[in-house]
């Protein structure tokens, strides 16, 4: 398991991509709900550490 943190910040910001795509599908489908509002959640901590790995990441190669 050792990869670098560039990567796995790529894999965190993916994920965080593919919540938001599911939610705004819920909204468009159900409205917003509960379920709607955890994936929102999910996506901005997944966001927030993604950037974080990369920017780790790079000023590591430094």
């Amino acid at each position: 398991m050792n990869k670098p943190l560039s990567l796995q910040g790529l894999i965190y910001l993916v994920l965080a991509v593919v919540f938001v795509y599911f939610a705004v599908n819920q909204v468009n489908n159900n409205g917003w709900t509960i379920l709607t509002y955890l994936m929102i959640a999910m996506s901005t901590v997944n966001f927030v550490t993604g950037i974080k790995f990369i920017s780790i990441g790079l000023s590591k190669k430094k």
